[in-house]
């Protein structure tokens, strides 16, 4: 440790020893909403708050919600644990090579299944065919079935607004998940990658207007307004992933030169093993969807807290985390795992007691490693950069219409957590680039880096 570092160590110890508190409201931008702000810096080594403000009030926390499922979810499994898709031939082999019966996919809500995001999720339909082609099967009277049975209610979380619905980041949490539940549409040609079966599309021509596609939650038809002479390009949600994965296994299997018939029958017979399908360990897909706010892997986190149950009950369990980890659930609404939904509601003095909690032994860096670090990872890239504290303060960010918050870790030199942050600011009319501004001017007052120039000279 240089011995500016040290001098700047010794000063943040000073702050937090202090207990500074502001007399006006801490942060110092006009178009905040005072009475809907919540601010909590909490130093951990002293046991007291550095800074206090609304800590009790019930906001609107966005993709901070994120952290709390990651929390919930190290505390009832372990981070080395993975999804398994199982997938058989079941009905008879006969004549040597033919399957009287289907080839069986039981999903049970695995989000990374040919993710982009993992490398190891990759090869699914090519995996199916090599088991199908070692169990020397050369035709199938049946289909590929993809057997959701396991994993209860599908549906849209409450509180989703309908303007998400069609794109990426509102695809929605299903049995069947594949290619993060998203494709590309071209139009007006109507040509998607990966295909996606039986999309329709409805289309109101406007002049001069750029197209608009819109899609209600539970269709298959995209409606288009506008031109579509100039052309779309753009990613959105699918709305039913199970049919691009079936898609995709049969025409693997016929590629290979197995013949699927697709005949629609209901196979009795023996279930034989073709191949299991396993995704990253979990701690691995936290810390990707926490670094890059993945709302479709949040929701598939939280439901591993109930393994074959519904969202309501892996919300009950949740909860019941924390009632036994003697965290006050006052003012706390939960009701999805990303926080995309307008009705969730957290305190920031839940977030920071949650934060402490998960600086136990039993989780200490499993749980801290999970968020981004300003000025290097995911959404805290570019923020505090070329400051003493770039590197130091690691939080997990979200933002909504109106919606702008924070919830993470200040850390020494040698990386050791000494604060809880806590941000969370609902109905700001000032820019979001402004308020960002005032939280890091915080941090940087709060700490006395402006001092670091001093320890320059």
């Amino acid at each position: 440790m240089t011995m500016k570092h040290r001098i700047l160590s010794l000063l943040l110890a000073l702050v937090g020893s202090l207990g500074l508190t502001a007399a006006a409201f801490p942060l110092n931008v006009a178009g905040i909403d005072t009475a809907r702000t919540a601010v909590w810096i909490y130093d951990l080594r002293w046991g007291r708050d550095v800074v206090s403000a609304n800590i009790d009030r019930s906001l609107v926390p966005a993709s901070v919600m994120k952290s709390v499922t990651a929390a919930s979810l190290l505390n009832l499994a372990s981070a080395s644990e993975r999804f398994a898709t199982p997938v058989s031939a079941v009905g008879r082999i006969v004549c040597d090579s033919v399957l009287e019966g289907n080839i069986v996919v039981r999903v049970m809500g695995d989000p990374t299944i040919e993710s982009q995001y993992f490398d190891s999720t990759r090869g699914f339909a090519d995996s199916i065919v090599a088991g199908v082609r070692r169990l020397g099967i050369r035709a199938i009277t049946g289909s590929v079935v993809i057997d959701s049975s396991d994993f209860p209610d599908a549906t849209t979380p409450p509180g989703w607004a309908g303007e998400d619905i069609p794109w990426p980041y509102g695809a929605r949490l299903q049995g069947a998940n594949f290619r993060d539940n998203r494709f590309r549409l071209r139009l007006p040609s109507k040509e998607t990658v990966p295909f996606v079966p039986d999309l329709k599309f409805t289309f109101k021509p406007t002049k001069g207007r750029a197209a608009k596609v819109d899609r209600k939650d539970g269709s298959e038809t995209f409606s288009v307004t506008g031109n579509t002479r100039r052309g779309v390009s753009d990613m959105f949600a699918m709305p039913y992933p199970w049919k691009v994965m079936r898609h995709e296994v049969t025409q693997a299997l016929r590629d290979d030169g197995i013949a699927v018939k697709g005949a629609d029958i209901s196979a009795i017979g023996d279930e034989i093993p073709v191949y299991t399908h396993l995704s990253p360990e979990f701690g691995e897909i936290l810390r990707s969807l926490m670094f890059r706010s993945d709302n479709l892997m949040a929701e598939g986190m939280l439901r591993v807290i109930a393994p074959g149950g519904t969202r309501a009950e892996a919300i009950a369990e949740e909860q019941a985390v924390w009632t036994m980890a003697g965290i006050s659930a006052h003012g706390v609404n939960i009701v999805d795992g990303s926080g995309l939904s307008r009705d969730n509601r957290l305190t920031a003095r839940f977030l920071g007691e949650v934060n402490r909690y998960m600086l136990g032994e039993e989780f200490g860096a499993d749980f801290t490693g999970l968020f981004p670090r300003a000025g290097y990872d995911g959404t805290l890239r570019n923020f505090l950069v070329d400051t003493p504290l770039e590197g130091r303060v690691a939080m997990k960010t979200g933002s909504m219409k109106g919606v702008q918050s924070y919830s993470g870790y200040l850390f020494d030199d040698e990386g050791r957590p000494t604060h809880v942050l806590v941000f969370i600011a609902n109905g700001f009319r000032c820019s979001r680039a402004a308020l960002k501004n005032s939280i890091q001017g915080l941090l940087l007052d709060t700490f006395c880096v402006s001092l670091q120039n001093e320890t320059d000279q």
